[in-house]
């Protein structure tokens, strides 16, 4: 070990078990005494465990340049005795080339008696190394996440907001004091809450002013390791512009395009709701069910072309929008078919009067086309559903014998076969 004074000495012994390294420094020929484990933490090799011994300039030639003002500044007032002690914290480069961290805790022990001149000074310093580099990484993850496009919030464990960034006051479209301290399910539409069970998915946002926007979340509960306390994690995208497209497709998916009409998809799902419906109410709630086909529409199609069997199948479509009722499914199922599930809701009769007001206006009605009027017919069968029934097919098949006897019987007209038929 380098000459110390005695008392400086007896500190070393004291705090080196702390992991503290301890340094002198000699004001009068400008040199710093430095310990073993100092010299350790930067790479110098020391002999027998002693210590090293820098000049100023070569302590100060190691200290990072953007430390350099502050640590500077610091040690001036300190000998100046503009304070009683020093403390900072500063990079200094060490022998591999890389960056130690140490945080300097010191004061002045002796002055000049006539001048007043600061002539020694000691201190204690700790390697902050690990400690600096995790709050780095920290500051760099939490401006990350300051910085993100994406919406997040912190929330307590009572889902009270406490932390927002500012991705998440656009999202919301409110500044951070009216989102802190609100419960983030008051955000939310009421049908689609976030719970325990639900870490990701779409949910609807409460819209401020306007229409409904979708946010795609996931949610990350955590608990402090400090303090133990729990809190939770929203990470919200808004998804508005791909609900919409998929809504879109969904609806492609399920609408017959040339008519506007639900293709056989939708019909179908529609009356297979209807059907569970029914057999749950013991079948005390009723129904009927039809299937309508456009007589000899082969015929149009060789006589006017394609495009106007097109416009008459687009006409019909019409003449079912207008005839029905909006709780009616109707759809068309292929070609020149379409069918129709009608509640009923009036007195036990046979539901006929809807159809063939339906088939008399078909009677009655002109397509023109290409400077054609192109008149045409439709069959229609049509039943009800019964408790015998087992599943929707019965009925469609029913339906379907039905309306191969309207045709069979000479098209353009309406056959009713009850549900034990």
């Amino acid at each position: 070990m380098c000459d110390m004074e005695p008392s400086f000495e007896r500190a070393f012994w004291a705090l080196a078990a702390a992991d503290l390294a301890l340094w002198q420094l000699d004001f009068r020929t400008e040199r710093a005494t430095l310990d073993a484990r100092w010299a350790g933490w930067i790479g110098l090799a020391v002999k027998n465990g002693e210590g090293v011994t820098l000049t100023f300039a070569d302590w100060r030639a190691r200290v990072h340049p953007n430390d350099w003002a502050r640590v500077r500044n610091s040690l001036i007032a300190l000998v100046k005795g503009l304070c009683d002690s020093y403390c900072e914290r500063y990079r200094i480069r060490t022998e591999q080339g890389g960056w130690c961290w140490l945080e300097d805790r010191g004061r002045i022990t002796q002055r000049d008696p006539q001048t007043g001149r600061a002539s020694y000074g000691i201190g204690v310093c700790r390697n902050v190394t690990a400690e600096m580099e995790e709050t780095a990484w920290k500051e760099l993850l939490s401006e990350a996440v300051i910085r993100s496009p994406v919406a997040t919030v912190v929330c307590d464990a009572e889902d009270r907001i406490i932390w927002v960034n500012p991705a998440a006051e656009q999202l919301f479209a409110r500044q951070e004091a009216e989102l802190l301290g609100q419960p983030i399910q008051h955000f939310f539409s009421c049908s689609a809450l976030p719970d325990a069970n639900r870490r990701q998915g779409a949910i609807a946002l409460g819209a401020k002013e306007g229409a409904t926007r979708w946010v795609e979340q996931i949610v990350t509960p955590f608990t402090s390791p400090t303090s133990h306390e729990r809190f939770t994690v929203f990470v919200l995208h808004e998804i508005t512009e791909r609900v919409a497209l998929e809504q879109q497709l969904r609806q492609l998916a399920l609408t017959d395009v040339l008519t506007g009409l639900p293709n056989r998809r939708a019909f179908m799902e529609r009356a297979e709701a209807a059907f569970a419906r029914i057999v749950r109410s013991v079948f005390h709630e009723r129904a009927a069910v039809a299937l309508i086909d456009l007589d000899h529409f082969k015929r149009i199609n060789d006589t006017f072309g394609h495009s106007a069997g097109d416009a008459v199948l687009r006409d019909f479509a019409d003449l079912l929008r207008t005839h029905l009722r909006t709780m009616d499914a109707m759809g068309r199922l292929g070609g020149e078919e379409f069918g129709v599930v009608m509640p009923l809701v009036a007195p036990p009769e046979r539901p006929l009067s809807a159809f063939e007001r339906l088939l008399r206006a078909v009677r009655l009605r002109r397509v023109t086309f290409s400077g054609h009027l192109i008149q045409y017919t439709c069959s229609i069968g049509v039943t009800e559903v019964g408790p015998s029934d087992q599943s929707f097919d019965d009925v469609l098949a029913r339906a379907d014998r039905a309306l191969y006897r309207a045709k069979a019987e000479g098209r353009n007209r309406l056959i009713w076969l009850t549900a034990d038929e």
